[in-house]
């Protein structure tokens, strides 16, 4: 029965891409985004007794690969501060993006500004750099450094304030919260 729906759903977008049925106002084929911005949201362990050193910084670029197909590579960074320790995390990997503005306005009879607004699903995933440190008065033992891959879902939309700059915010499983906003730009 899975296989029939999947089959089902590929001929159905194989028709529907195939026959160029969406209008051309968000053609995503030879973007260059370059997009910054920080997390909000993110918090690990305790959520008193500490100072925020950096804050979580999310830096990314997406190429066009498809009409409705952005990926490339992102970066982030924090670090806390605490009382007797520090932690900081970085993660770096790619992303994904499947841009929806022009499926929206189809299947929803909607009238979205495709050149104004930039609704899209992405996928992230890399590694996760988290190293923990000791002040000099604390004992080291259970404080280090490891790596965990990194693997999220993300729902976003860009409004462009000009024809090249956009601000942004993302929803989801991000490289360092659960929300994020920021600023980029079409190169």
């Amino acid at each position: 029965m899975m296989k029939k729906r999947t089959i089902v759903l590929i001929v159905f977008l194989g028709i529907v891409v195939g026959n160029n049925v969406f209008a051309r106002g968000s053609d995503f084929s030879d973007a260059k985004i370059l997009g910054a911005g920080f997390s909000l949201s993110y918090s690990y362990e305790y959520p008193f007794g500490r100072s925020l050193s950096i804050p979580p910084l999310v830096a990314y670029l997406e190429i066009g690969m498809h009409e409705y197909v952005t990926v490339g590579p992102f970066v982030a960074f924090s670090r806390w501060d605490y009382s007797d320790r520090s932690r900081s995390f970085l993660t770096v990997g790619g992303r994904g993006s499947f841009h929806l503005t022009p499926f929206i306005n189809d299947w929803f009879d909607s009238d979205i500004d495709e050149r104004q607004w930039d609704i899209y699903g992405a996928m992230a995933s890399g590694l996760n750099f988290r190293q923990y440190g000791a002040f000099e008065h604390q004992d080291e033992s259970g404080f280090g450094r490891n790596i965990r891959f990194f693997l999220g879902p993300i729902v976003g939309a860009r409004y462009y304030l000009a024809e090249e700059t956009a601000v942004y915010s993302e929803l989801g499983v991000g490289p360092l919260g659960a929300l994020t906003v920021g600023v980029s730009v079409n190169l």
